[in-house]
């Protein structure tokens, strides 16, 4: 199991609810699948076009897909750099990509179709469990 999860969050604070809107288009987009659990927690298993959106691409038949879950949180908590120290902060809409041991380094793709599914710009990184 990793120790790191891949998020992607509004560069802007919002404040209106999306994630039946972001679960419909990660669905339609075939991004996400059934749903499932991460740790007793509500999730979704990866879609058959997950690997389109990340990069370095991987095939879809990489045992990578099966070891990770997507979850759609109305509220999340983030850890990021800030001027001084690590910085806190709540954030609403959020994606993750959890329970993998990626190498993802590039994610403008995933983060190009939030934005085309909510209207908000999107960001993404990976932070410490």
């Amino acid at each position: 199991m990793s120790d790191f999860i891949l998020k992607f969050w509004p560069k802007e604070e919002q404040s209106e609810v999306k994630t039946i809107l972001l679960k419909e288009g990660l669905l339609n987009s075939k991004i996400i699948a059934e749903e499932s659990e991460f740790w007793g927690k509500p999730a979704f298993n990866p879609g058959e076009r997950i690997n389109e959106y990340l990069e370095p691409k991987l095939d879809r038949s990489n045992p990578y897909f099966e070891t990770i879950k997507i979850t759609v949180e109305e509220k999340d908590y983030g850890v990021r750099m800030g001027s001084e120290d690590f910085e806190y902060i709540d954030r609403h809409n959020v994606v993750s990509i959890k329970g993998g041991e990626g190498g993802f380094d590039k994610w403008i793709s995933m983060c190009n179709k939030l934005k085309e599914i909510t209207n908000d710009e999107y960001e993404g990184g990976w932070e410490i469990l």
